[in-house]
């Protein structure tokens, strides 16, 4: 969303004394408060406030959707909501960061498997507690699924430098390129250990040809390397329109999006659904594919019309399969998930293995909320 005026948007605050927005947001950041302050110019007492709470806060404030703080602006009642994440990434910008302090170091020392997200919450609530923390990392990079966010949306000179001012003190030790998978064993080496290991499998539709799909993550990483005219992309979802608006933004001059319930039901912002507009991505809504055949001139999909039910829920109508070809691939883009079956027992566990992690500031809030439980002394 563009602002072309914030003191006005700030203005528009109404102040509510209930602040249904703090109380909308996963880690509680007042909306209400770092306004009243940016209307007055002090947006470093504003970016204060933000930061206190908020591990990451122009990230989130960058790509936070419309479901928690704007969702709840009274302002929509009247008019239109107050543009709150937009906001919150300008007060960030104008007034900077506070340098980040901790209480008194304690004997106590964690690990925290994951730097997503997730772990990057816990982190900050381990050291506003005083602990020393060592942050386990497979790949080569913190930050997990944000890192596939694409750079029109989030900058990663803004995610880097968040992390880093995280991770830039003498109580937190990093290890990159690092897999655990003996998580009983780190036990008996720290006080504490926390699990924040993402979504470690993606989701499929089971059908036939499926093989010949591209992975969402895989194409988010290096879009580049897939170029084509005519695209597909399973999904109707953010990562979805993440992975639509990247193969626009790559010059493809076809994308279609198959969404198997209404266009109203995709889960993402009204500001999204414009995008697609603006960037002229074709929506097949109520559609399913059912079926990836690879042919000498590129992709066949079956898809079929789907209708829904009394309880929402997306059913096949019969006799309406339909044969769609020249595709030159085809994107899964239906999210991923953590197997519960997989879990390990008797950890702290946070992010998208406890289900709180769909959002990247619900993330923070689950880490914040996993570490708080050890430093209040309770149990898994």
């Amino acid at each position: 969303m563009i602002i072309t005026d914030y003191k006005k948007e700030f203005s528009r605050c109404l102040g509510c004394k209930l602040k249904p927005c703090e109380r909308a947001c996963p880690l509680q950041v007042s909306p209400h408060d770092f306004i009243a302050l940016a209307k007055q110019d002090k947006y470093q007492e504003a970016a204060r406030l933000i930061a206190e709470k908020n591990p990451l806060p122009q990230t989130c404030g960058l790509i936070c959707p419309d479901i928690f703080c704007k969702k709840a602006c009274i302002r929509g009642r009247v008019d239109a909501p107050l543009e709150i994440p937009c906001l919150q990434a300008e007060v960030m910008k104008r007034g900077g960061y506070p340098i980040l302090e901790f209480p008194p170091s304690c004997s106590k020392k964690a690990a925290i498997i994951g730097g997503g997200a997730a772990g990057l919450g816990a982190l900050f609530e381990l050291l506003h507690h005083g602990w020393h923390v060592d942050l386990y990392e497979k790949n080569k990079f913190l930050g997990g699924a944000l890192r596939l966010i694409p750079d029109y949306r989030l900058s990663k000179d803004i995610l880097d430098f968040e992390i880093n001012r995280l991770i830039s003190n003498n109580r937190t030790t990093v290890f990159l390129d690092t897999l655990i998978t003996d998580f009983s064993a780190l036990q008996k080496q720290y006080d504490a250990v926390i699990l924040c290991l993402g979504e470690i499998r993606l989701r499929t539709l089971g059908i036939n040809g499926e093989e010949c799909c591209l992975p969402y993550d895989k194409y988010l990483k290096s879009p580049r390397q897939y170029l084509g005219k005519k695209i597909a992309i399973s999904g109707g979802g953010e990562v979805a329109l993440d992975c639509a608006l990247t193969a626009k933004r790559c010059g493809c001059e076809q994308v279609e999006m198959f969404v198997r319930r209404r266009r109203e039901d995709m889960r993402i912002t009204a500001l999204d659904q414009q995008e697609l507009e603006k960037f002229g991505i074709i929506v097949h809504d109520l559609s399913s594919v059912v079926e990836v055949q690879k042919k000498p001139h590129g992709l066949c999909l079956s898809t079929i019309k789907n209708r829904l039910d009394e309880n929402g829920k997306a059913i096949p109508c019969d006799n309406t399969i339909c044969q769609l070809d020249g595709y030159d691939f085809m994107v899964q883009a239906l999210g991923a998930y953590y197997p519960k079956e997989l879990i390990p027992q008797g950890f702290i566990i946070a992010g998208d293995m406890s289900g709180h992690g769909g959002m990247a500031v619900q993330a923070l809030a689950s880490g914040r909320v996993a570490a708080k439980k050890i430093c209040t002394g309770d149990k898994p």
